[in-house]
């Protein structure tokens, strides 16, 4: 009782699979993998490819449907619903949860989903039509399925009243009838003048709904003759069962029974056939089988009438009968003749629900094309409302239905976190309640997130915070550091080195911005310096460049005391870069060469021992470099040149290096000493004098 499904066509660019077939296996549980080679065709010698031959492998996955916009919005509402669930069953277990009333969020969450589809499809007519046709059709059968599943095992009230539950249920989802008679009722008499009427009126008695069919009759023109008396005072007596009636099932099936037999030989008397239709219509409702029967072959699919023949044959149908019964109606609609043709893959979800069965329920709707989505948050529903039973009971069958649930939630949460951009915080959500492995791969994700923007990072930043992923963070940050370079937006890099807290990135940003001012005699970004505070002890360098903003700050507002005895703590520091040995020497000259000394003889010969032993080393050294290998090293400056071109045009470099020009030590020379020592040797004659004078 299966039909045939339209399945896609993927062509596969492999010219050698062309020639020698391929081969496929599964990569991971949704993912097919397939190559060239079949063995099949490899037995000849003559039909193998040559051992060079260029061997592609094609991975076939199902389409990830929920990036459309509409659907996006779906995940995100529902993931609310998901998440309050799982509050509320962690922090009180034993508390009274309305599993219907969460049940019915999810289907009104699927309703206006469905109405958005609707409405895009109906007015913007969009450039994909038939995928977003093909996405109506597939949560229509999302919400028929969880709308069954809702009424028949998720309310508690189902084993009693099953066929009250299956006219509703009918009634939601064929909701034509109902629409055309509220018009017909609107319009008033002689409604019988309308080609539909007669239609609508079988359409309300095939669905159970007797009151309406009843206003409808009583609008007819003819509504005084005897017929529609008679067939009034036949549905007005008919005896309608309800399990909180008091009235116990053996006795109602007596007076089902002698109503029934009242009104067939009113039926055999020819008392109706003066209307056909009516006479029709009665049929229906003492539940004559050849008269439903035909009515099957103007179904639009086999479960359309169902609830409406269990209402009229057996409305004290239980649940556990229910399987019975559906297959008999299914083989007397197939009996017809038509039905074979339509019967198609929700037909046998919903039969499968209908019998009870569960396990195989669940196995079908893993085929249905919503990533997953669907049985993801029904299995969870069922899990918590104590309904999913995937077996006989038992300790390990517990177990059993707890890991599966606890599989899906990490397969739909990695699914969610690996292909959407932005729906990584809602992935984060169902791995929470998952399983011990996907509270690890929450960490290992949330670092693999493509970064688009600053205000993106900053999400990813807090959500590594909220779940202590330190490493995330600094992971994240060291990201925008490298984006921030190769953008030349320094004052940015540093802040986000900073917060990486990793040492190596603070001081290679920090050395950008000295070997900027040791070219340039500029610093860079100075808001961001200053406002770098106590977070500057993070690297060496970082401290180093701050102290050496605060005394080019304390120069500026004239503190020259203050100034130099901030410059001799940074020679004596030892964390001064080699390369700003010159340039920090230089800034002694001025102070030194003050009327009235501001550097005393001490931090004098300090700044001799420096310029001895630190920057007179240097100057010889870089002597015998460009002594012993002029030529190579001009040759060498100019490769350094163009490679710095190079990395300039390159909009996607990300290295840490800095791009100003590559000689630091221009200012290096021998001039540059005998200042220094001229200056030493004057402030110290001075200095000597003013420390040795006493005072009269």
């Amino acid at each position: 009782m299966s039909s045939k499904e339209s399945c896609p066509v993927v062509n596969i660019p492999c010219n050698l699979g062309k020639r020698h077939g391929i081969t496929a296996a599964w990569f991971t549980e949704d993912k097919i993998s397939v190559t060239a080679y079949s063995n099949q065709l490899l037995q000849s010698v003559n039909n193998r490819p040559p051992v060079n031959a260029p061997v592609k492998v094609t991975h076939l996955a199902p389409t990830f449907i929920l990036d459309e916009p509409i659907l996006r919005s779906l995940v995100s509402e529902c993931s609310n619903v998901f998440l309050n669930l799982q509050v509320v069953k962690s922090s009180s277990p034993a508390a009274s949860i309305d599993y219907l009333k969460i049940s019915r969020t999810y289907r009104s969450a699927i309703r206006a989903c469905l109405e958005k589809l609707e409405d895009l499809i109906t007015n913007t007519k969009p450039r994909d039509l038939e995928q977003y046709q093909n996405y109506v059709t597939i949560f229509y059968s999302v919400e028929y399925i969880w709308h069954l599943v809702e009424i028949l095992i998720v309310d508690s009230n189902s084993a009693t009243a099953v066929v009250p539950n299956l006219l509703e249920w009918v009634q939601y989802h064929f909701p034509t009838a109902n629409r055309m008679a509220t018009e017909l009722l609107q319009q008033g008499r002689d409604v019988d003048s309308n080609e539909e009427y007669w239609g609508v009126v079988k359409g309300l008695i095939i669905q159970g709904q007797i009151q309406v069919a009843r206003a409808l009759l009583r609008l007819h023109t003819k509504s005084e003759m005897v017929c529609f008396e008679v067939a009034e005072q036949i549905l007005q007596t008919m005896p309608i069962y309800s399990a909180y009636g008091g009235l116990s099932v053996p006795k109602f099936k007596s007076q089902w029974q002698y109503w029934s037999a009242n009104a067939r030989s009113k039926i055999d008397a020819g008392i109706l056939a003066a209307e056909p239709d009516l006479e029709e219509i009665v049929k229906l409702v003492v539940g004559d089988r050849q008269t439903w029967t035909e009515q099957c072959r103007y179904a639009t699919s086999w479960f359309e009438y169902f609830p409406g023949y269990l209402f009229y044959t057996e409305s004290t149908c239980k649940y556990y009968e229910l399987g019975t019964f559906a297959n008999t109606w299914l083989s007397q609609c197939i009996s017809t003749g038509g039905m074979n043709a339509t019967y198609k893959y929700l037909d046998k979800i919903i039969l499968s629900v209908m019998e009870n069965n569960l396990p195989q329920v669940l196995h079908n709707i893993q085929n249905i094309c919503d990533n997953k989505w669907f049985l993801t948050h029904l299995v969870d529903l069922l899990y918590h409302c104590g309904q999913l039973t995937l077996s006989t009971g038992g300790t390990e069958d517990q177990d059993a239905e707890k890991l599966f649930r606890e599989s899906l939630l990490y397969d739909f949460g990695t699914l969610l976190m690996s292909r959407n951009a932005s729906l990584w915080e809602v992935g984060l959500d169902y791995l929470e309640f998952s399983s011990t492995e996907g509270l690890g791969a929450r960490e290992a994700l949330l670092a693999r997130i493509p970064i688009r923007n600053e205000k993106q990072a900053l999400k990813l930043i807090s959500a590594a915070k909220k779940n202590n992923f330190p490493a995330v963070e600094s992971e994240i940050c060291k990201v925008l550091v490298k984006r921030n370079l190769a953008n030349r937006l320094y004052g940015n890099a540093l802040e986000w080195a900073i917060r990486s807290r990793d040492s190596f990135y603070v001081t290679a940003v920090a050395n950008i911005f000295l070997e900027h001012y040791c070219n340039t005699g500029e610093i860079m970004c100075e808001d961001v310096i200053a406002n770098v505070g106590a977070k500057m002890f993070c690297s060496p360098r970082l401290i180093f460049l701050v102290k050496y903003y605060d005394f080019r700050q304390f120069y500026r507002e004239r503190s020259f005391a203050q100034a130099a005895e901030l410059l001799i703590n940074l020679l004596d520091s030892k964390i001064t870069p080699s390369y700003f040995w010159p340039s920090l020497l230089a800034d002694t000259i001025p102070l030194l060469e003050f009327k009235e000394p501001v550097i005393p003889t001490k931090e004098t010969y300090t700044i001799l021992h420096h310029l001895e032993w630190d920057l007179v080393p240097m100057i010889e050294k870089r002597k015998e470099q460009l002594k012993g290998a002029k030529t190579a090293a001009q040759q060498q400056q100019q490769g350094q040149s163009q490679q710095m071109d190079t990395d300039e045009g390159d909009d996607n470099n990300q290295t840490l290096n800095a791009k100003f020009a590559p000689n630091l030590l221009n200012n290096c020379t021998d001039d540059l000493v005998k200042l220094l020592r001229l200056a030493c040797t004057r402030n110290l004659a001075r200095a000597f004098i003013i420390e040795n004078t006493v005072a009269d």
